[in-house]
Order: C-alpha cells, then structure tokens, then sequence
C-alpha cells in the first residue's frame, strides 16, 4: 500500500495520484478536502466500498438522480479515487462500472495550513 502526499503548497507535494491519463495528477489537497465536504460524494464512496457498481445501482442506492450520480463520478475519477471500466454483456448492452480505487484517506491540519494522504494498494513510490 502507498501513501501520497497532497498539500496546500504545490511545491511541497511528493508523490501524486494519477497515472492514468484521464486523472489530473495535479490534484490539490484543497480539492480533495472539497469532495470529501460534499454529502452526495460521501455517499458514492460509502457505496462503493463493498464491490464496483455501475452509476444506476449508485443512484438507486445513494437516492439521487444518474446526472448527479455522474458529476460526482467524473470529479472522484479525476482526482483519481475511483475508476470505471467497461463491463461486457453477452447481449450487447455494455456498461460501466465504477469502482474505489484507494483504502484510506486522511488530512493533517497544522498551523501552516493541511495535507492529504491517500493510501492507495498497488502503486509504489520508488
């Protein structure tokens, strides 16, 4: 399991999310304190703990309509905590499934302002 450090100072960051393309690996700890404040994301992440869902299961489990269910899913994926892939259906209806992509998250406050830790299996600081 790796531990990367967002911060405040852009200067002070170690090691950052996002090796995919689709991630912005410039995500600011400010940023990711902003998703965490939002009720709506809480409950995605909260439904997502047990397996991957796709963004209808999400909506029906989180009470909120698919368009809301997406935002949310477009803003965890770029800050990269969840991924989606596309699930195959032998009819020919293929859809996504959005999945956690981290274990913990947690913030230090201090006087000199606040850092995130996203711990995350699979993806190793060198």
């Amino acid at each position: 399991m790796t531990a990367h450090l967002l911060t405040t100072d852009p200067d002070e960051r170690s090691e950052t999310l996002g090796t995919d393309a689709n991630r912005n690996p410039e995500v600011s700890a400010e940023e990711l304190l902003a998703l965490f404040g939002d009720e709506y994301t809480c409950d995605i992440l909260t439904s997502l703990e047990g397996e991957p869902k796709p963004a209808r299961a999400l909506a029906e489990d989180c009470g909120m309509s698919r368009p809301t269910v997406y935002r949310r899913l477009n803003r965890l994926a770029d800050a990269g905590l969840v991924d989606e892939r596309l699930q195959l259906a032998s009819g020919g209806n293929h859809r996504k499934e959005f999945q956690l992509v981290i274990t913990a998250v947690t913030f230090d406050v201090n006087e000199d302002g606040f850092a995130g830790y996203i711990d995350s299996p699979g993806r190793d600081i060198d």
